[in-house]
């Protein structure tokens, strides 16, 4: 009965995901809420670009983010809201872009930021999203009204609008310039070299709010819908117009709901999840994997718990940093043994102690040899100490 009662806050909590990271804050880049929006790892892992509410913009190094001296305030070069960021694959620039037709171009060589040429085609237009293609310098925008935008040698083309709906996320594939784009309410579309635009039969079902190429070599994507839902988009690279959606997932007992994504290490995804968690995907099995709930960023600190989610990344698996839309700065590291198991060890003590006994006193009690030869023992005990 002793090992029943111990065992059963184990038991009972066995079937909640458990946190797989510790969460420390580091430090904060204001005393007021900056009203980050996201940010972008740089090709080379060594540096990430943060953006926010009325042109903020902010470089900060990626593997030492906990560290202000190494980082860099950009001038504000508009008093619009930034909501996307993509470098170039050569890592040597990076577009940003916002509200009202905002397109700016960041040169990491002398951290100048100023509007890109030939914006003045967009004006007007929010634009939510933007990604470069791995082999080119075509990068893709997407606005809040459903458009699809190519921008190449400072001219700027619409190639889609058939959608209403903001397109909320894009991503391409490693090793081709085949691009997904998600929308709130139109669905999926694929994008190929030729600027081709086909919209995704079956996807007009989900609320889409990011996607992801991670796996290099998988002929596929993988798109997020709120309601905690992943699904498969398997691309034919040689006719992307025979895209197609495989079977949607649940992602399980997890809090929350998931609201964006961002690269990680070993080909995955980080998910964040609202209010304040973050989820690890990986494309290959498509699993996903709890790195800290609310209820963990609450007992690091009360405040970090009601903050808002920016971005995340990776400099090794589960291991890396999170910046809140306040401005935290938040390291994440591999959980230690006792965070992972959860068990004291006095209890664990305890039930190595009690479990064998339990077998020795059920072999005792259904042995009637055995009771014999404990009574006459004890018996001659008895009559020794008289």
């Amino acid at each position: 009965m002793l090992c029943f009662l111990m065992l059963m806050p184990l038991v009972g909590a066995s079937g909640e995901p458990q946190a797989t990271v510790d969460i420390t804050v580091e430090r904060r880049l204001a005393n007021f809420d900056l009203g980050i929006n996201g940010g972008e790892l740089s090709p080379n892992g060594e540096t990430v670009l943060i953006y926010g509410a009325e042109g903020y913009a902010h470089v900060i190094s990626a593997t030492e983010a906990d560290d202000e001296t190494k980082d860099i305030r950009l001038e504000n070069e508009t008093m619009f809201d930034i909501n996307s960021v993509s470098w170039h694959p050569g890592g040597k620039s990076a577009l940003l872009v916002g509200d009202s037709g905002t397109v700016l171009r960041y040169n990491s060589t002398n951290h100048a930021l100023g509007e890109a040429e030939g914006a003045a085609s967009v004006a007007g237009q929010d634009i939510n999203s933007v990604e470069f293609t791995p082999g080119s310098s075509v990068a893709y925008l997407g606005t809040e009204g459903g458009q699809i935008w190519k921008y190449y040698a400072n001219t700027f083309t619409m190639l889609n609008n058939e959608a209403t709906s903001r397109i909320t996320d894009i991503a391409c594939m490693k090793n081709d310039n085949i691009c997904v784009f998600s929308t709130l309410n139109d669905g999926l579309a694929v994008v190929d070299q030729g600027d081709t635009v086909t919209w995704i039969s079956n996807t007009r079902f989900s609320t889409w709010v990011g996607v992801s190429c991670e796996d290099p070599t998988m002929n596929s994507c993988s798109a997020f819908a709120s309601g905690k839902k992943a699904a498969s988009v398997n691309i034919d690279v040689i006719d992307s117009t025979k895209t197609t959606l495989g079977g949607v997932i649940g992602l399980g007992q997890l809090d929350g709901d998931t609201i964006a994504d961002n690269s990680a290490a070993d080909s995955s995804t980080l998910l964040a999840m609202a209010p304040l968690g973050l989820v690890r995907w990986n494309q290959y099995s498509e699993e996903a994997f709890l790195m800290f709930s609310n209820d963990n960023a609450s007992e690091e600190d009360i405040l970090l718990s009601g903050d808002r989610y920016a971005m995340a990344w990776e400099n090794s698996e589960y291991s890396g940093f999170l910046v809140t839309g306040q401005g935290r700065i938040v390291s994440f590291e591999p959980a230690s043994e006792e965070s992972e198991v959860g068990i004291p060890s006095f209890l664990i003590l305890l039930v190595a102690l009690c479990v064998p006994g339990v077998f020795i006193g059920l072999i005792y009690w259904n042995s009637p040899w055995l009771q014999r030869k404990y009574a006459s023992l004890f018996n001659r005990s008895k009559k020794g100490e008289q």
